[in-house]
């Protein structure tokens, strides 16, 4: 479904969705992978569903193979984990594109979890991967991250618009172009109009992929009457 002539969202599955992307053609993925952890927030009284595919990791090499072909031999790669399975993310990767660093997303407050057993967590991790010889934007920055995290109105794994507004500006000029495999409710279409980058990308999940569409019109509109 194309939103505007810069937002292109489609509603299947993301081998689908990458067997149509041209290769060599994508200047930067930003993507919020499911974790294999089978997530599901019970945070909030109406609980989101289950997130599609996140009981494995049996489709990453796959996956990552794919996003081989159709990144630039000039592009950056951000892919956000848990540290459950980092050492998975990392090896596998590893494999395929060249990792470069692990990037630090520290919250404004804690999550959940053992409450009287554990250190509480404040931080999701961002492996960073830096295809040929492409720089980075403005000035050097730390790799730790501070942004606000959401409510997850929208997500169960809702990422804050402007962490992605960031990640996009360091990484990309105007009009290039921003894939997010896993697009949940819209947000990197969303941090897309508003830095004026085109955008790809795809849910499975209908629900998500409904809301995704109605936030991201919305958005478009709203910006339109200002």
């Amino acid at each position: 479904m194309n939103i505007t002539d810069k937002i292109t969202i489609t509603n299947e599955d993301c081998f689908l969705m990458l067997d149509k992307v041209k290769p060599n053609s994508v200047d930067l993925l930003l993507v919020d992978t499911p974790y294999g952890m089978s997530f599901k927030s019970n945070y909030r009284k109406e609980k989101h569903l289950e997130i599609e595919n996140d009981n494995n990791l049996d489709w990453l090499p796959n996956w990552l193979l794919q996003i081989k072909k159709v990144v630039k031999e000039d592009s950056h790669c951000y892919i956000f984990c848990s540290n459950h399975f980092v050492d998975v993310f990392i090896s596998e990767i590893k494999k395929v594109l060249p990792y470069k660093n692990m990037i630090i997303w520290e919250k404004n407050n804690t999550g959940m979890g053992d409450l009287q057993g554990d250190y509480a967590p404040k931080y999701e991790l961002i492996i960073f991967c830096s295809n040929g010889k492409r720089k980075l934007n403005g000035r050097r920055d730390s790799n730790i991250i501070k942004a606000k995290r959401t409510d997850n109105e929208l997500h169960p794994t809702q990422k804050p618009v402007n962490l992605m507004e960031y990640l996009i500006e360091k990484s990309t000029s105007p009009d290039e172009l921003v894939m997010d495999c896993f697009s949940g409710s819209g947000t990197t279409a969303v941090a897309c109009h508003n830095t004026n980058r085109r955008f790809i990308g795809r849910e499975i999940e209908k629900e998500h992929f409904d809301t995704s569409v109605k936030r991201i019109t919305n958005h478009v509109g709203q910006q339109k009457l200002f």
